[in-house]
């Protein structure tokens, strides 16, 4: 077989007595090619290493700074919840005295009411209320 048939046709013109020196170039010259092809593959590589890991690094650093700003919004949230709660146990505070001060005097009231509707009861001929006075005067309607 002769070179060639294995590679193709050499664009040098091959001299008859020189066939081992013109394959020993094209091995020479092809083994050249396959280095170079291995550097660039080897390159690519690297770089497609490099690649998404500067990627990666990027969108690392940006998930960094949200995290951040969820943080600093779960805390304002927090502050903001924890004056509501504040709030809410001034305001049960609060309810809590007016039911005691009601329930202190319930009794009180109750016993005034009663004794309102007895006195209604009992003077039916009072002409009703009292008239007032305005500077010392009797309001037209009440003289």
């Amino acid at each position: 077989m002769s070179v060639e048939h294995i590679v193709g046709p050499s664009s040098r013109p091959i001299k008859a007595g020189t066939e081992k020196e013109a394959l020993k170039e094209t091995v020479e010259e092809l083994i050249l090619a396959v280095r170079t092809l291995v550097s660039v593959f080897e390159k690519a590589k690297d770089e497609i290493k490099a690649e998404p890991t500067q990627q990666v690094l990027m969108k690392l650093d940006e998930l960094t700074i949200y995290n951040k700003q969820l943080i600093e919004q779960n805390r304002e949230i927090l502050e903001q919840t924890g004056k509501v709660l504040e709030q809410n146990k001034d305001v049960a505070h609060s309810l809590l005295m007016l039911l005691d001060l009601h329930r202190e005097h319930l009794p009180e009231i109750a016993k005034h009411t009663r004794l309102t509707s007895e006195v209604k009861r009992i003077s039916p001929g009072f002409p009703g209320p009292m008239p007032t006075r305005t500077r010392g005067y009797l309001r037209a309607d009440e003289q």
